[in-house]
């Protein structure tokens, strides 16, 4: 009779009251670094959104049908692509910082943890392209970690263009793109060498799995390798790797992107992601990052049970 469905959230006492302090901590840390907060709405028109989200949720969203227009309305799925319109739309002073923690519903299967409704908190960063802002999201989103005082901390930071750029380069047909694309996603630099592609290529992404690893003071001329370098001369206690043989897929960010774990868990994710803008009708640059609140929280009180 009292059966909820799978994949919601509930919370109890431990666990209720540290996912509020959690929550707390990182958001006064957010507010005190210049980000205001934004509320999006739950609801959505299907038709204003649809478009241009990221192709994996399309499908993974829970629909309702608003009794008073009749169109079709979906649940909150993606918090980035609501505040990227709404910035859009407000046509604020650039550069614009904003910060959020709010519910997203998706409508998979449940698996591996994988819930249909979490919360997530982060950061946006509006309206400034040079490296100074990948810089200052990285540094936030490591700063919102060590709050917690996590010692095992690492970073890896890679770029989604570096690939792209040597497919435009080499002019591969969208068949051998989108195949190299997932090899390189899959780390399969076998069949990188085995498959029909031009030698100077396969020699350039074997230079780029070579290049990739752990940063030290040798130079290497990818942007992403810089911002490596800068992040690890700020947390010098911290790990920071630089991953060159690098794709998403499918694709979400273009440009820098970047993960913090702290052992095997991955905590947050980020990066660039300005073709968002430019679908929505107005190029602006945009970068940013996500923690899923719930996860950290869990992540955070199994570690206090452990040290106990």
């Amino acid at each position: 009779m009292n059966r909820i469905p799978s994949g919601v959230v509930q919370f109890f006492e431990p666990i209720s009251s540290l996912r509020r302090d959690v929550e707390g901590k990182i958001l006064r840390l957010f507010k005190d670094r210049g980000y205001q907060e934004i509320i999006t709405p739950t609801f959505v028109y299907e038709d204003s959104v649809s478009e241009f989200l990221f192709d994996p949720l399309k499908n993974k969203l829970f629909k309702i049908v608003d009794r008073t227009s009749g169109q079709t309305m979906i649940l909150r799925a993606d918090i980035t692509l609501q505040i990227t319109q709404a910035v859009l739309l407000g046509d604020f002073d650039m550069p614009m910082r904003v910060c959020y923690s709010q519910n997203v519903y998706r409508d998979i299967k449940e698996h591996q943890g994988q819930k249909r409704e979490f919360k997530q908190t982060g950061v946006e960063l509006f309206g400034i392209k040079e490296v100074d802002a990948d810089k200052e999201v990285v540094s936030l989103a490591i700063d919102s970690m060590k709050l917690f005082s996590l010692e095992d901390l690492h970073v890896k930071i890679s770029d989604t263009n570096i690939i792209e750029n040597l497919i435009n380069e080499y002019s591969l047909d969208t068949q051998k793109a989108d195949k190299l694309r997932k090899l390189v996603y899959s780390k399969n630099l076998s069949d990188i060498k085995k498959g029909e592609f031009p030698k100077e290529l396969k020699n350039k992404i074997e230079y780029l799995n070579a290049m990739s690893g752990p940063v030290t003071n040798k130079s290497i001329d990818f942007e992403a390798h810089r911002l490596a370098r800068e992040i690890k001369y700020i947390y010098s206690d911290i790990d920071v790797f630089c991953d060159l043989f690098y794709c998403e897929y499918p694709t979400y960010h273009y440009g820098i992107t970047f993960e913090i774990y702290s052992g095997n868990k991955k905590l947050v994710v980020g990066g660039r992601y300005g073709n968002i803008t430019k679908k929505l009708g107005k190029y602006i640059p945009a970068t940013g990052f996500a923690i899923n609140l719930d996860e950290l929280v869990q992540f955070l009180y199994e570690r206090s049970l452990n040290n106990e």
